[in-house]
């Protein structure tokens, strides 16, 4: 097996849960044609980048992105590969409204508006704005990453009067509240970053979907276990590069086929490192071939 470091700049400067990134870094790993992914993302994944080469090299057990990257590789990829994806609405006012439109003119299925950096009112105004916007027919998703505390979550859910949210993911700083939150707004929430640090979502009997970001989670044996909770499983990237996104897509179009996924993070990198890019028409988002990448433009790992 080969293994190759890469690092791709984000079109402009990223800000996530207060960190701020301007390259996208990872490891790409290739062994009979097959391709796969090792990335991962720092704030959000418990290892590092280190972490996974030492890994590759057999001096600890294998992290969280290696084994989504080991598991992709075993499962040979056949393309075409196709499932409906969501836009992502992320940045300024201005960034997010003209993303509405591009959402309109692509034919998604559904939109995600990132709200849990903005100011409470802000991002209450923001919501309805977009809300208007969209045709009813587009799903809209919102995900406030933890930001807020029992009380401000209340307010905002409350504040959004008549407006249909599919969910919201993951809006308090405390998910063992989760269930409260719900009994006191009705409005539906989702599971992302808190199926990172429990086995079980028994305490979260209302969850209206769960968040699989297998770079996070772990690659199949994760998504399977999420699949045998019988909750809807809606897949999303982690600002990976073509392979992994690939990869995602190929698990999507398995457990969730009609589930719209959160592939749109490829857009905000530079390059995606295929040598056949995505296709995304009619609110679908296609691999056409089979992910394949130039190995001679990656720095190669000594295993």
């Amino acid at each position: 097996m080969n293994a190759y470091r890469f690092r791709i700049p984000f079109v402009s400067p990223l800000t996530l849960k207060g960190q701020t990134y301007s390259e996208r870094e990872g490891v790409l790993l290739e062994r009979d044609g097959q391709w796969a992914e090792a990335s991962p993302l720092p704030g959000f994944s418990i290892e590092s980048i280190d972490d996974v080469i030492a890994a590759l090299r057999g001096e600890q057990e294998a992290p969280a992105s290696l084994k989504f990257a080991l598991s992709s590789i075993e499962d040979s990829f056949s393309a075409p590969a196709s499932v409906p994806w969501n836009y992502l609405l992320l940045g300024n006012r201005d960034r997010v409204l003209s993303g509405v439109e591009k959402c309109i003119e692509d034919n998604c299925r559904a939109a995600k508006l990132k709200v849990g950096s903005r100011e409470l009112h802000s991002a209450i105004s923001l919501v309805k704005e977009v809300r208007e916007l969209l045709p009813d027919s587009v799903q809209m998703r919102l995900d406030a990453n933890q930001a807020w505390t029992l009380q401000d979550a209340t307010r905002f859910c409350n504040s959004l009067g008549e407006i249909e949210l599919e969910y919201i993911e993951e809006p308090l700083q405390d998910a063992s509240r989760l269930e409260e939150l719900y009994s006191r707004t009705g409005v539906n929430y989702a599971l992302d970053e808190t199926l990172l640090h429990h086995d079980s979502v028994d305490p979260w009997p209302n969850a209206a979907a769960l968040i699989c970001k297998p770079t996070i989670l772990g690659g199949r044996p994760a998504v399977e276990r999420l699949a045998a909770t019988g909750k809807p499983i809606v897949f999303s990237a982690a600002f990976e590069s073509g392979v992994g996104i690939a990869r995602i897509v190929q698990l999507a179009a398995e457990f969730s086929p009609q589930v719209p996924a959160g592939l749109d993070t490829l857009d905000w990198l530079k390059d995606n490192l295929l040598l056949s890019s995505p296709v995304k028409r009619n609110g679908m988002f296609e691999i056409m071939e089979d992910p394949r990448v130039d190995a001679t433009l990656l720095e190669r790992i000594e295993l």
